[in-house]
């Protein structure tokens, strides 16, 4: 399958590939996607995380609208000047 075809496909989709045959696993997975947020698009840099300083979730590194990197977290929302490793 091309490259195309797999990036099409959802992240539930994805996700659900790996579960198997396993009902419970599955029932995880689909809490799981519909619980958390999609992840940023793969930009050039590549997706950079942190841990968020509130609620120890994952802070995904993004770029604000004058183009500065900051780091959103995922689950509470906090957003912080991103750490050198963005830039």
């Amino acid at each position: 399958m091309g490259i195309f075809a797999d990036e099409a496909r959802s992240r539930l989709a994805n996700l659900l590939r790996m579960a198997g045959n396993s009902e419970r696993d599955r029932a995880l997975i689909i809490a799981y996607v519909e619980s958390t947020p999609e992840p940023p698009p793969l930009g050039p840099r590549g997706i950079h995380t942190s841990g968020c300083p509130q609620c120890w979730n994952t802070m995904w590194g993004q770029r604000d609208r004058d183009g500065r990197p900051i780091a959103v977290c995922a689950r509470c929302g906090f957003v912080k000047e991103a750490d050198s490793g963005l830039s």
